[in-house]
Parts: C-alpha cells; structure tokens; sequence
C-alpha cells in the first residue's frame, strides 16, 4: 500500500468520475491529497463561453469535504493557477506551487496516461498511476456543455448547480 496519493483536478463540475478516480486513491493509499488546482479567471471565461456557472474553489471543495466527511484519510488543498503560462510550459512553475500548498511528501501522483512524462519529469520522486478516464465516461467538459449530463454531478453540488442554471437561463429569457 503507497502511503499519501494525490489526485488533481478543476473539479466545475465535481462528478462521479472524480469520485471514482477519489474513491481509488483512499483504496490504494493511507492518505489522499486532493488538489484543486486551476486558474480562476481562464476557467471563468471557459464558463461563460458554454453559459455554466462558474463556482468558486470553497465551494467546490466545500462539496466534496461534505461527500468525505466522514473519511479522516483525505485532505483538500486549492492551487492557485493565476499568473503561470500554459501547460505544459508552466509546469516547472506550477510544481514548485504544488510542493507549496500540498507541503507534504507524495508517494504517488494519479492521472491520465498523457501526464505520465511531465510527472515523471517533475515529481520523480513519485510513483505515477495512470487512471482510465473513460471508466465512467463523464468529464466536467460534457456536464458544462450538455444539460443532460447534469446526473453526474455529486449530490452535495447538484441542487445549487441546477438552480443557478436554472436562474442563469431566467435571466436569459427575461
């Protein structure tokens, strides 16, 4: 069993395949280190191109520390993307900003097979896992862009979710 595991992701919206690749780290590891990490108003404008609300970094979190509330293995952290350049050319950038917020050793990073190099190249102290993001076939991409994929999104988050959408498309039509 590895000892801390960490997962990272912009979590908007948090869904059933975060929780999938969540639920494996705390199966595989002691601890897991769940990083939200993203720059707020890149993701703003992502947002506001596909007309879905942007929430902020608490309260994604706030979600996801109440679905793990019970679950004294995992910690929460939000990375601060602003002001980096862009991936992958930030990276270098971007992880010393990890090793800032997360300020604990990690024994395994878990991702998609495409950031197995740039985790090797900078976190090499780190067993990389790779994770099927196509296991339970849903990203934030498809729930931001396509209201039927709404059903994913983890229980804490849905009710807001749907109601700013909902007050979103009020304003529209108004």
């Amino acid at each position: 069993m590895k000892k801390t595991g960490c997962f990272v992701g912009k979590f908007l919206p948090p869904h059933i395949g975060h929780l999938s690749v969540i639920d494996k780290v705390l199966q595989e590891c002691d601890k897991a280190i769940i990083v939200l990490s993203e720059d707020p108003q890149k993701l703003r404008e992502k947002c506001e191109k596909t007309s879905f609300p942007y929430f902020t970094p608490q309260q994604r979190l706030k979600w996801l520390e109440k679905h793990y509330e019970n679950n004294k293995n995992i910690k929460f952290v939000y990375l601060d993307e602003s002001g980096l350049k862009s991936f992958p050319e930030g990276l270098e950038e971007w992880s010393k900003r990890f090793r800032d917020v997360v300020k604990e050793k990690i024994d395994a990073k878990y991702a998609d097979e495409t950031y197995r190099n740039l985790n090797e190249k900078y976190f090499p102290e780190c067993e990389f896992v790779a994770i099927d993001r196509d296991i339970i076939a849903v990203h934030g991409t498809d729930i931001r862009t396509n209201p039927d994929y709404l059903k994913y999104v983890i229980p804490e988050g849905y009710k807001e979710i749907k109601e700013e959408l909902e007050r979103m498309n009020q304003n529209i039509l108004n």
